[in-house]
């Protein structure tokens, strides 16, 4: 099956589910059940967006959201705030070091919460060229902290050994 490009000419996209959406193109087919996924998600909000159905199979490709008409635009929004739903972290409370675990206590824009990272080198990524970090807990749960020269002074010291 070849790749169908979807921008506002050839096809709309609805919501249908937290996640979910329904593809009808110009023509009249329908796509239901697909996944839109990021494919850069920490880099490129907006620009390389699958389609996948429930195989995992492509279906279709937005090459830019922008392309698309206001309410499929929308749409694909609605589904990756709930899927791609990150807290960020607004300031560290206290951060322990035991037997290489470390217990991370931190405030969020969805409020305090505790969580371990196993390994400090890998659950731990400043994103190049940006203020951004990205860190993985133990149960593969993201969070991040938008600008870390945002952050306060203690917060920064909490974590200064550790970026």
């Amino acid at each position: 099956m070849r790749r169908i490009y979807v921008d506002k000419y050839t096809g709309r996209i609805e919501k249908t589910d937290i996640y979910l959406i329904r593809l009808t193109m110009k023509d009249g087919t329908v796509y239901e059940d697909l996944e839109p996924r990021m494919l850069f998600p920490y880099t490129n909000h907006t620009m390389y967006i699958t389609l996948l159905d429930k195989d995992e199979h492509e279906i279709g490709f937005v090459r830019d959201l922008e392309e698309l008409d206001s309410d499929s635009k929308k749409a694909l929004e609605e589904c990756f705030k709930e899927y791609y739903m990150v807290p960020k972290i607004t300031s560290v409370i206290e951060v322990e070091d035991k037997f290489g675990t470390l217990k991370w206590t931190v405030d969020t824009d969805r409020g305090e919460i505790t969580f371990n990272i196993k390994n400090r080198h890998s659950d731990i990524k400043h994103l190049y060229g940006t203020p951004r970090i990205i860190v993985r807990d133990s149960n593969d749960n993201r969070y991040e902290i938008p600008d870390i020269d945002a952050l306060d002074a203690n917060s920064k010291r909490k974590l200064f050994s550790y970026l």
